[in-house]
């Protein structure tokens, strides 16, 4: 596996030794088949299976719900990609002596290569799940770490062992909480997945003044879970509604080409144009696209024949229009383009190439 991440060209050389000597199998005693199946450590029949799905380069889904009233199986933990991992570990740039604080403790994986790098002492990490924390500071005492593991709200951090010199979130947000940047240490970096319901992307800061964080976005998905504020409830958003209100549905066709939405680079820019989107959806139709905004407003538009159905107070369709072309306006730029500045006063805003060049929303 490690060899593997060389390969790739993600794994920092100083992050190896840590990849080599953890083993990831401690971390995922099951896992889920995507047809619901399980795998479980310790299973004779399930062995050879269990080992190689392990060491390969996929995320693997540890824990999951079904949401009551509507069958969908939603996931709430899972054994993060390696790849992905190597790659916000070396976005950290850790230095010997420094501390840490993971948001998001999951299966404790990434706990133990932190300790593995740093010495367990200087790794703080928190999670919303109780029983999340208590298998993995089993699983990492197991392999001899005994990290600092907290229950409560990440989005809180964890004040009374700050200052940090390093924050990794490995759960999505789509805002970065200020009591991250209050608990970090001068020049401090934050590493955390920054995401909507059309976009996801790395992204890096460092702390520059007292109050201040500022950072860019990278072309590098994260796709993380959300963090969330109620171990029972997986969604970011609370309850699960696919109830669309169709009185007054309006329908047209649109010359803008429905398939855009699925450009990440768009979808970044959607996101600041429309952050107030709770859906993004494709139907079993893989040429049918659904988006819903928190008014309860709503689009569908199919790409084959570019029609559209709206209803609602607002016509969310006519809105992607407006901000496509405020994306074509600004040079279609990608995300990597993009930044952004986080303050104790006044919270976090965008930008584009330069600080000063503030997107509005």
């Amino acid at each position: 596996m490690t060899d593997g991440l060389e390969a790739q060209g993600v794994l920092d050389p100083a992050w190896r030794a840590a990849f080599t000597e953890v083993p990831r199998h401690v971390f995922v005693p099951m896992f889920y088949n995507h047809d619901g199946s399980t795998v479980v450590r310790g299973h004779p029949e399930q062995h050879e299976e269990w080992m190689a799905a392990v060491y390969r380069d996929e995320s693997l889904t540890t824990q999951q719900v079904t949401m009551p009233g509507t069958g969908l199986v939603v996931p709430t933990s899972s054994s993060t990609r390696p790849s992905l991992m190597a790659r916000m570990l070396g976005l950290l740039d850790v230095a010997d002596g420094q501390s840490v604080l993971e948001i998001g403790t999951g299966t404790g994986y990434n706990a133990a290569l932190l300790s593995h790098r740093l010495g367990a002492g200087r790794v703080a990490s928190i999670d919303i799940d109780r029983t999340l924390v208590e298998s993995a500071a089993a699983a990492l005492k197991e392999v001899g770490f005994e990290p600092r593991l907290r229950t409560g709200d990440g989005a809180s951090g964890l004040p009374d062992l700050a200052p940090f010199d390093r924050v990794i979130a490995t759960c999505a947000v789509p805002r970065v909480p200020v009591a991250w940047v209050d608990q970090l240490a001068d020049r401090g970096v934050i590493v955390t997945d920054i995401r909507a319901e059309t976009s996801t992307a790395l992204a890096t800061l460092t702390k520059v003044g007292p109050d201040t964080a500022l950072g860019r976005f990278h072309a590098v998905p994260g796709h993380f879970m959300w963090l969330r504020a109620e171990a029972s409830n997986p969604l970011r958003n609370g309850a699960f509604d696919f109830v669309f209100d169709v009185r007054g549905a309006r329908e047209s066709h649109t010359a803008l080409d429905p398939s855009i939405l699925d450009d990440p680079n768009f979808g970044f820019a959607l996101a600041l144009h429309m952050p107030d989107i709770t859906g993004s959806y494709r139907r079993l139709d893989p040429d049918v696209r659904i988006l819903r905004t928190a008014d309860g407003s709503w689009a569908q538009v199919e790409v084959a024949t570019h029609r559209t159905t709206q209803a609602g107070s607002r016509s969310v369709w006519d809105e992607v229009e407006g901000a496509a072309r405020q994306w074509s306006t600004l040079g279609r730029p990608q995300r990597s383009r993009f930044g952004l500045t986080v303050t104790s006063h006044s919270g976090q805003h965008i930008w584009l190439d330069h600080p000063d060049n503030r997107i509005p929303g």
